[in-house]
């Protein structure tokens, strides 16, 4: 199982808009939060960000078995008109579906393929997409799922679990994920963990981890110290980050994090299961 993190940042991302100080200008860049799971069997992706086009396309996907919603906020779900755009297919968009253009205008060879996109998120996700986005209902498979009851793609099997961040408004996610021994769980907004197992133990632990850092992060410092030692993950790496509202260095960060033996994030880093 190959893992990538897609994005490492928050929801203003590094650089942040209209400004170049030396924190902007200075750190990596920071996309917002997606992580790709790839097996010989299955590719999923966790989040679907307003960069996702960008994402796949850097990580040379093209093909992809399901898009799992941790919640509706923008940085989580600002991609899914892109994926919309894709599902629509190539006949409608160049106007060969309402005649505009014949369908011998272009060969076989110069169509791309049309994608099937499967998105699955809570109901409360879905009542928000439906009340302000109805028309992706039109491209986009919606498939809701409920805590605790696992989804299986190909060889991975992905389970929700709740966590505390924005209740009751968000219905907020993490996701296990299984394959073969190998078990990786991702979380990238938190305020603490919620009474369940799903995020214990695992190989890899991709968490929320801006409480650790000076400025406001989402909740207290206490809780996500304690939320974390709890997990007792073999491997932590740190998301939510942000070099422009925390201004700290990428370098003053990993010092703070080192220190309990965590890793920050990287955009595009890939880990092998």
């Amino acid at each position: 199982m190959d893992v990538t993190l897609l994005g490492s940042g928050d929801a203003v991302g590094v650089p942040a808009p209209l400004c170049n100080c030396s924190y902007c200008t200075d750190s990596p860049r920071r996309r917002r939060p997606g992580l790709l799971v790839e097996t010989e069997r299955a590719t999923v992706v966790l989040d679907v960000s307003p960069e996702i086009k960008e994402q796949l396309h850097r990580a040379a996907v093209c093909e992809v078995d399901g898009f799992f919603l941790t919640h509706h906020h923008y940085d989580h779900v600002g991609g899914l008109d892109e994926l919309a755009h894709a599902a629509m297919g190539f006949d409608s968009h160049v106007g060969i579906e309402d005649g505009y253009l014949s369908p011998e205008t272009f060969t076989v060879d110069e169509k791309p393929k049309n994608p099937v996109v499967t998105v699955y998120l809570t109901p409360t996700a879905l009542g928000r997409i439906t009340d302000s986005n109805p028309r992706l209902t039109n491209t986009v498979e919606f498939r809701t799922i409920d805590h605790g009851t696992a989804v299986t793609v190909g060889d991975l099997r992905i389970v929700p679990f709740p966590v505390q961040h924005s209740r009751p408004q968000f219905d907020t996610l993490g996701f296990a994920i299984h394959h073969v021994g190998s078990n990786v769980v991702y979380a990238p907004d938190m305020w603490s963990f919620m009474d369940d197992v799903e995020y214990t133990a695992a190989d890899i632990l991709f968490v929320e981890g801006a409480a650790l850092f000076r400025a406001f992060g989402h909740g207290e410092e206490s809780d996500l110290r304690s939320a974390l030692q709890t997990a007792d993950a073999e491997r932590t790496v740190l998301l939510n980050l942000n070099e422009y509202l925390q201004r700290m260095t990428t370098k003053e960060m990993e010092a703070v994090v080192a220190q309990d033996g965590y890793e920050l994030g990287s955009d595009f880093a890939t880990y092998r299961l």
